[in-house]
């Protein structure tokens, strides 16, 4: 009771700062640092009083940006979201370091049958499935020329390879909510992380001869391809650089290593991309680093490659709870949730069609490794959510098809929106289900 009563003054107290005085006060450059403070509390209390409902934090926190955000009440606008950007990617390189550190390879070397498994199934059954639903659903997809075969096999491609997608920031938000740990969160944290870094490259073929099948005349862009090789392995090694750095620090150094773990991550986000603004500027280069793969790189070798895989690991849980309201409520307000005002027919046909392939896919997978009869029934609930890369995807759609791929890009948004409401909660149902959630959302640890 007494956090609904305090999120209904923050409200109040939100409103009157906001709109209250109309033009007689105005704040000027402090109003997104006003903005961001006001959503934050918000966002903490909203998913404070949500989790005595059994719904996990997560889920309120992206609540909580949906509601504020500027697709529903306006109070954060959009120009207020996109200056916070940077804040944003910041979190998410913390939260990528945080998800390399619980990949400990003592415990994923007895899971890699049923990782490679579960992911071999997934690519068979996922992408060809929901590209075959795509095919049969194109009356739902209104932009598509009548009679424009190549278009519609275009289009199911790349809706088939986005299906893939998954969100490791959401997964591993999850997982240290509940305090789970144990061989099914082992293999579910390795599938997501990994089908997130493979589906980049995929998306990328798949778009590659998309472009061909559009435009016959064009040839298969090879450079395309290239260069998104080239950028995975670029962030892999300097993710492998960032992991030593790390190492020594800790070894060598000591003293405030959570301010310098929170220095790494941002030094990620922004020099990812001031690095690839520079070589695309002076060079005619289109080199872009991917921060969340630098991360995950940097913290699966500090856990697995050095001696200070538990201080790391211990720091950063003690600052995760701020990280993860910053990022999941931004991620809320970024939501286009009106897209879903057209699209909402066809979005939820396709999440009900991609959840139904993925399990199947990882029941199949886990019964060919042997899995236990829960872990089967279960690992299908784990693998819902889509967020970061699932919007990028959807951003590369706009820019390489200008035609209709805005219009694809509205409907790939809208079945985001959905899965990132609906996954952290089966996520958070999987792991107290199959008994390694230590703690239930809406029960505080003593």
């Amino acid at each position: 009771m007494s956090r609904a009563v305090a999120l209904v003054l923050v409200l109040l107290f939100m409103l009157l700062a906001r709109f209250a005085f109309d033009e007689a006060v105005t704040f000027d450059d402090a109003l997104p640092t006003l903005t961001f403070g006001f959503l934050m509390l918000a966002a903490y209390l909203v998913g404070d009083v949500l989790a005595q409902f059994k719904i996990p934090k997560i889920t309120g926190y992206i609540v909580a940006g949906v509601l504020l955000g500027p697709e529903v009440s306006g109070f954060v606008t959009a120009e207020t979201v996109s200056e916070l950007k940077l804040i944003d990617e910041l979190a998410l390189s913390f939260i990528a370091l945080a998800a390399g550190g619980e990949l400990r390879l003592s415990e994923l070397r007895p899971r890699a049958r049923s990782v490679m498994l579960t992911l071999l199934f997934t690519a068979v059954l996922v992408l060809p499935g929901v590209a075959a639903f795509v095919a049969v659903a194109r009356p739902l997809l209104p932009f598509l020329k009548a009679g424009a075969t190549s278009e519609l096999f275009a289009v199911a491609g790349i809706m088939g390879a986005f299906a893939l997608a998954r969100s490791p920031s959401s997964a591993i938000a999850i997982i240290n909510e509940c305090r789970a740990r144990g061989p099914f969160t082992e293999t579910v944290l390795g599938v997501t992380v990994v089908m997130d870094l493979l589906v980049i490259m995929l998306f990328a073929i798949v778009v590659s001869f998309s472009l061909v099948l559009v435009n016959p005349a064009a040839t298969a862009d090879y450079a395309f391809l290239l260069v998104v090789a080239a950028e995975l392995v670029a962030s892999i090694v300097v993710g492998i650089a960032v992991g030593g750095i790390i190492s020594f620090y800790i070894r060598a150094v000591k003293a405030d290593l959570l301010v310098f773990i929170l220095g790494i991550a941002f030094m990620i986000a922004f020099f990812s991309h001031q690095l690839g603004a520079l070589l695309e500027t002076f060079y005619g280069l289109s080199l872009h680093l991917e921060p969340m793969l630098i991360s995950v790189t940097a913290g699966f070798w500090v856990q697995n490659f050095s001696q200070g895989g538990s201080t790391f690991m211990d720091r950063i849980g003690r600052s995760s709870l701020p990280i993860y309201v910053i990022f999941f409520s931004l991620t809320g307000a970024a939501l286009e949730v009106g897209a879903l005002r057209h699209t909402w027919l066809i979005a939820s046909l396709l999440v009900v069609v991609r959840f139904t392939l993925i399990w199947l896919a990882s029941y199949a997978g886990a019964a060919l490794a042997g899995d236990p009869p829960a872990f089967r029934r279960l690992a299908g609930l784990s693998y819902v959510t889509q967020a970061g890369v699932s919007l990028g995807l959807a951003g590369i759609v706009v820019r390489r098809f200008p035609e209709w791929g805005g219009a694809l890009a509205t409907v790939m948004v809208a079945v985001i929106t959905l899965n990132q409401l609906i996954g952290p909660i089966l996520l958070e149902y999987a792991l107290t289900a199959v008994g390694e959630a230590r703690i239930r959302p809406g029960r505080r640890s003593s």
